[in-house]
């Protein structure tokens, strides 16, 4: 049915190169319709990420040749389909045809497309004055649908590669049906490797890890690793097809600076055409010294007095890092290396609920940090001086809902009563629910029972802490420090809102018992190495946990 404006119907025209390098073109039009006209709109599509400030749509009436209407265009195309987008403009009173016309017209008042249906001419006026459209092939009648509309369909990448089709089901601001956008093959990219490029203290037994892009394949030499002293180091590859593991035939040694290569040759993607990678990737790291030997040269087993004494010496006075730092390494950045996932360093894996999750740093709402060892119990208020705050040995990366169950409650075994928080499975970890105890947290309204696979981890962490903090003073800023135990007695375990001379915490028995029900693993080891890099000191109850029975039961050699 013919409305006030007559219909508007498109026909291509390349004018200028402004087509192919903008890669936008009118990809839909709706102008007539039986009955009275609606839905009248114009699509256009281009490569995703292609601005539309300041282009425009100007419609053109055949019968004097004159734009009658302009539809301003504007935002960012998006990635509707793969890496094409597009964008619906309202057009109500699109002229019905024979002919009309439209223009497109880029931010330079360049016309790059003029589109006609019914019919072609030459426009008198405006962007498109002097050119003649290009008439559709097809075109809507008062028969036509209501609903329907001019769609460009086939396969391709630009305007050329499709052909208009007689009226069908509108998708204005979606994929046309039967318009395929072939997905580009990209060349493959790393985006993450282990260890992080810059880091410190790496263990001497470390495995490479490299994540790609897309699924890869690997030619003989695509990972190589050569370090200072230990030379070009031979690397078994493992896994695939996206992440990779290269695990050193030998261990690194003490203290020497390493570069990491992936070699872009011999990296190839599995989709279409074997792409290679467009660069060489690498990264450098520099290895852990050799722990034990010196660095435990003065501990005295002979007494658990004398063992104490000696181990607090020496994990003493360590360097605080701050609790949270816009502009240094704060506890997030430490955290989030100390418990990075395994199986990919761009997740974090939580103490309690086992979970993986993308590192967000600061500000994430999924996890939190934990102290293990509660604040409430005698350091309660962060400042420049107060260490235990921020001792990273004994902070961890909690499920933010778990840390809230735990709250400030002591470690124990619950008893009866319990409520239970699973876990999930990772890492060959984790997983199931409804036994006792199985691989959950349990809990009451006094105490926490962590799950079986990180009880020891926990109970070495506070184990810690009773040694490291025993009163008196830092020895190098002079700052108080509280005297931190363990007990058995529920009694002695207050919160208390401002920071103690003398603060406890337990319950020991458990803890003793966690600490031989789940030996040290190599994460925990790893964890140690990590913490160590930043902090300067280590927990002497993962390098050596025969020293827990000497320290906290009295059975010395």
């Amino acid at each position: 049915m013919t409305t006030l404006f007559r219909g508007l119907a498109p026909a291509l025209l390349m004018f200028c190169p402004g087509l192919a390098s903008a890669g936008v073109w009118i990809n839909e039009i709706h102008y007539d319709n039986a009955g009275t006209d609606t839905g009248e709109r114009i699509e256009v599509a281009g490569d995703a990420g292609s601005s539309l400030a300041g282009w425009s749509l100007h419609l053109y009436n055949g019968a004097d040749r004159k734009v009658y209407a302009t539809r301003t265009l504007s935002g960012t195309l998006g990635s509707t389909c793969g890496a094409y987008g597009f964008v619906s403009v309202d057009a109500a009173g699109l002229q019905n045809g024979a002919p009309d016309g439209v223009a497109l017209v880029n931010a330079s008042g360049v016309a790059v497309q003029f589109l006609s249906y019914e019919g072609s001419f030459k426009a008198a006026d405006g962007p498109a004055r002097n050119k003649t459209s290009v008439n559709l092939p097809v075109s809507e009648t008062e028969a036509t649908a209501v609903g329907h509309s001019l769609q460009l369909k086939g396969t391709g990448t630009a305007y050329a590669n499709f052909t208009w089709s007689a009226a069908s089901a509108s998708s204005f601001g979606t994929c046309n049906a039967g318009q395929t956008f072939p997905v580009p093959d990209l060349a493959p990219t790393v985006t993450a490797s282990s260890p992080a490029n810059g880091s410190s203290a790496v263990p001497l037994d470390t495995n490479l890890s490299v994540t790609f892009s897309e699924p890869v394949s690997l030619a003989a030499g695509a990972i190589t690793l050569g370090c200072d002293t230990s030379g070009n180091v031979a690397l078994t590859v493992s896994g695939g097809p996206t992440v990779f593991t290269a695990d050193p035939t030998s261990n690194l040694a003490g203290l020497e600076d390493c570069l990491v290569e992936v070699v872009a040759a011999k990296v190839t993607d599995l989709d279409g055409a074997a792409t290679p990678m467009a660069a060489n990737y690498s990264t450098v790291f520099t290895t852990a010294s050799v722990p034990g030997g010196d660095y435990y040269g003065t501990a005295d087993d002979s007494s658990a007095s004398a063992l104490r004494a000696s181990l607090h010496a020496i994990i003493d006075d360590h360097v605080k890092i701050p609790y949270s730092s816009s502009t240094a390494t704060d506890t997030w950045d430490v955290l989030e290396f100390a418990d990075e996932d395994p199986n990919n360093p761009g997740r974090i894996l939580d103490v309690y609920r086992n979970a993986s999750y993308q590192k967000y740093g600061a500000g994430n709402t999924e996890y939190n940090r934990e102290h293990t060892w509660p604040k409430s119990y005698g350091f309660t208020n962060d400042g420049s001086g107060n260490y235990p705050y921020t001792d990273t040995h004994m902070l961890f990366l909690s499920d933010s809902g778990y840390n809230s169950s735990r709250g400030n409650k002591p470690y124990a075994d619950c008893l009866a009563g319990c409520t239970e928080r699973v876990t999930v499975a990772n890492n060959g970890e984790g997983g199931g629910s409804g036994v006792f105890p199985g691989n959950s947290n349990w809990y009451d309204t006094l105490n926490w029972q962590t799950w079986g696979d990180r009880k020891g981890d926990v109970a070495r962490a506070v184990l810690y802490m009773d040694v490291r903090y025993a009163g008196g003073t830092h020895g190098v800023t002079g700052v108080a420090e509280p005297d931190l135990v363990l007990t058995d007695d529920p009694g002695l375990i207050n919160a208390s809102s401002s920071n103690l001379n003398v603060a406890y915490m337990g319950l020991l028995s458990d803890l003793l018992q966690w600490h031989a029900e789940d030996p040290v693993d190599d994460k925990e080891r790893l964890r140690n190495e990590a913490v160590f890099s930043y902090q300067g000191n280590r927990n002497p109850f993962i390098d050596h946990p025969e020293w827990v029975a000497c320290v906290f039961q009295g059975q010395c050699p």
